[in-house]
């Protein structure tokens, strides 16, 4: 495994294949304590320089959020219940992986052994894309025509990550669906850390975007893009611990900013109790809706605790449904 310490800039064009497959230990608290990573998790973690990797050991994300979806009143209810699967027993990917999952499927694989498959073959893709303290700058750095090329049909390196953010204003520019994640062991990058130590946040550039009037630049750099953290490949549904969600936005200015700011329909809080993994469904007022875990005594709501009059939708009940089925039978988490 490699050491997951700071590389300083002058040895990044020295290393090649920094992203490794760790054998990473379990964390010892909360929801982890009863998960393990897979010897063959996907970490870009030794791609941090040193300001990043103090930042994330300072704790700055130990909890992210992304936001995902369509704002469109009809549409949120089915982005919900991805999230929820999310929550549960899916992985969330990355666009670069889930595209490789595809071909593994058309090729006739099982599910499952595509996954597999299509997790080896990323890993050598951000291997090959990945191998100096330069590579990075394409997560980072923007400017006019970044996105041409991958219009033009050229790979678009940010297809491989997932980006989040320790600020829940920026993710709720991102959709009205926000994933809660406190990954059990960090396996990202900190864009903006790594962005300082390369000195892309100058007084020259500001003032040449402020000369330019190019305000959508300086929105990406200082509101938009703040304290990006991304993840590579794929999150499990064990460093996921919560989702929120938006209620429609009658206005969205540009696509993401919504006006005014959408209420919170509901919140989903998963954590162990009484040694089995439950989730709480909370109305916006933070009122009990419903308690799931496949534990009757876990499950059980007090009389003192303040219940919604809310119910739960009927898509999420009947995945949460399918899911204790599933495990019933001895099947996987």
């Amino acid at each position: 495994m490699l050491a997951e310490r700071p590389v300083s800039n002058t040895r990044f064009r020295l290393i090649a294949g920094l992203i490794c497959l760790a054998v990473f230990l379990p964390h010892a608290m909360g929801l982890a304590a009863s998960t393990s990573y897979d010897a063959r998790t996907i970490s870009m973690f030794t791609m941090n320089t040193a300001t990043a990797v103090s930042r994330i050991r300072n704790g700055e994300f130990s909890v992210v959020y992304r936001g995902f979806g369509s704002r469109k009143p009809g549409e949120i209810d089915n982005d919900e219940l991805l999230g929820f699967r999310f929550l549960l027993d899916m992985t969330h990917q990355s666009r670069g992986l889930r595209n490789i999952i595809e071909e593994k499927l058309q090729k006739g694989l099982p599910q499952e052994e595509a996954f597999f498959a299509a997790r080896e073959e990323h890993t050598k893709i951000l291997q090959k894309i990945f191998k100096t303290f330069e590579s990075s700058k394409d997560l980072y750095e923007n400017r006019p025509g970044k996105f041409a090329a991958s219009k033009a049909g050229l790979p678009d390196p940010e297809t491989h990550f997932l980006f989040t953010s320790p600020r829940i204003g920026v993710a709720r520019m991102y959709g009205p669906i926000i994933l809660v994640i406190q990954e059990t062991r960090p396996r990202g990058m900190d864009l903006n850390g790594i962005a300082r130590d390369a000195r892309y946040y100058s007084l020259a550039r500001f003032l040449k975007n402020i000369g330019n009037r190019d305000f959508r630049m300086i929105l990406s750099d200082y509101v938009a893009d703040r304290d990006e953290y991304v993840i590579p490949s794929y999150i499990t549904p064990a460093d996921i611990s919560g989702l929120i969600v938006h209620a429609p936005a009658p206005i969205v200015i540009g696509g993401r900013l919504a006006v005014p700011p959408p209420p919170v329909r509901r919140v989903y809080r998963k954590y162990r109790r009484q040694g089995a993994m439950t989730i709480d469904v909370v109305d916006g007022k933070d009122r009990l809706i419903a308690r799931l875990s496949a534990s009757p005594s876990a499950a059980v709501i007090g009389p003192d605790e303040v219940r919604s009059s809310a119910q739960l939708p009927g898509a999420i009940e009947e995945a949460w449904n399918n899911y204790l089925k599933t495990i019933r039978r001895g099947g996987k988490r």
